[in-house]
Parts: structure tokens; sequence; C-alpha cells
């Protein structure tokens, strides 16, 4: 029971994957959802090593992020709770311990950096999604800002300049 509990445990994180590239040529070049989920599956495919350089790299500096804006948060939230107004015993509004306030301002703050930090994570997806589109239709990256081709080591031999477009 605990292998197929795995199995479709499994199963949905792939779905979700799939589902999340899907969505994102949808909103980029308006195909129908399953042509576009099929395209996605053939992108990650065959970008394979750089999706997962960059997904890596991307889920490690969101996850870092977060860890920042819940500490910083929970430090500012530990000198507040210095304040005069929280630390006189004859005060309504005196702290016994800061720790549970703390502990709340963490917490809080961790998932409101999850949710601003999502949207960050999927724009990094969407110009890498783009960027492997454009290395698979035109062989090579024909409209990709140099900086971008540096550092996932594409040459800029194709590069088409902005005027070029028009």
């Amino acid at each position: 029971m605990c292998c197929v509990k795995y199995c479709v445990w499994y199963l949905e994180q792939v779905l979700k994957f799939i589902n999340r590239n899907a969505y994102i040529l949808v909103a980029v070049k308006g195909y129908s959802y399953c042509y576009s989920a099929v395209e996605a599956v053939k992108l990650i495919i065959f970008n394979a090593g750089r999706m997962l350089a960059v997904n890596t790299v991307g889920d490690f500096l969101t996850w870092l992020g977060k860890l920042v804006v819940a500490g910083i948060c929970g430090l500012l939230a530990f000198l507040m709770c210095d304040l005069e107004q929280y630390t006189d015993p004859t005060s309504a509004t005196y702290l016994t311990s800061p720790i549970l306030p703390v502990i709340v301002v963490v917490f809080v703050a961790y998932c409101e950096a999850d949710v601003f930090l999502s949207v960050y994570e999927m724009a990094v997806d969407t110009i890498l999604l783009s960027f492997c589109e454009d290395c698979g239709t035109s062989g090579g990256p024909k409209f990709a800002p140099p900086l971008l081709m540096s550092a996932l080591g594409k040459s800029s031999k194709s590069h088409v300049t902005p005027s070029d477009k028009d």
C-alpha cells in the first residue's frame, strides 16, 4: 500500500509539473492545452539538463529568499517585543515571553514570501521555457538577450538585435 501511495504521489507531482509548463505555453504561444502539454514535455525532455540546472538553482534561491524574509521579519518582531510598552509589567500589553509572537510572525512572513516568490519562480520558468522554445524552433537562440545566452552557455552568433525584428 505504501508503494502505491508513493507512485500516486509521484504521478501527481509529474502532472503538476507538466500542467504548469503547459499553461506557460498556452499563455506565451496561444496553443491549445493538450498541444501545449505535449510541446512542454518535448521541451523538457530535449532540454533536461538545462531545465534541471536552472530549476535547481532557482529553487535554492527562492528557498533562500523565503528564509531571509522570514528571518528579517522575525528579527524585527523580536526587536519590537523589546519596546517599553511590551516589557513593562504594569502595562496591559505586557509580554512575558516574545517567543510566541516571533514564531507567529516568522510563520506568516514565510507564507507571504512563498506567495510572492512563487510569482518570481513562474517568471523564471516562463523565460526558460521560452528560451528552450527559441533554441528548438530557429536552430539556436535567436531572440534571447546576450546575458541569458552566456548564462546558459550558448553563443550569440545568430542573435537578432531589436532593429532586426522590425
